[in-house]
């Protein structure tokens, strides 16, 4: 059975909380893989060869710095907010999402950019996660401050 919810755990105030992803659903993935196929490829891109092919790392196929600098404000919005409504907080209580129809429901990550970029990252992973080859995981270094 194929998986589409996953658990990661993120610093949030200096306490690791858990939160549940769900991939995006066919349609989404589709036009993610379409704003993100518009970032140019990096010009500086160090790359190993192996064997008379040439082998990206992780962070090479999938440019996480270029990700936020060559979306424009909406798309990058867009994104952060659709990656945003996958993405639920486990609290005491339960599962609640962190955001729905793009409001809050989370209010505790609205001003913490570090966590929701992370969060948007490992959605983006997780939801194209196979397309790029067994190559890439999820599993990114901590985002100072988060």
């Amino acid at each position: 059975m194929r998986e589409i919810v996953k658990t990661v755990s993120v610093h949030v105030d200096e306490k690791l909380q858990d939160f549940r992803l769900t991939k995006l659903d066919a349609f989404s993935g589709a036009s993610l893989l379409r704003m993100l196929s518009k970032i140019p490829e990096p010009s500086n891109v160090i790359s190993t060869k192996t064997e008379g092919r040439v082998e990206k790392s992780p962070s090479e196929q999938f440019p996480f710095t270029l990700l936020f600098s060559a979306l424009s404000d909406t798309d990058l919005r867009s994104l952060m907010s659709t990656c945003l409504q996958h993405c639920e907080v486990l609290l005491p209580a339960g599962w609640m999402p962190v955001m729905t129809r793009g409001e809050w429901t989370y209010p505790e990550l609205e001003h913490d950019t570090a966590v929701c970029l992370k969060l948007t990252i490992e959605e983006v992973l997780w939801t194209l996660e196979g397309f790029f080859g067994g190559g890439i995981s999820a599993s990114l270094p901590e985002i100072p401050g988060s």
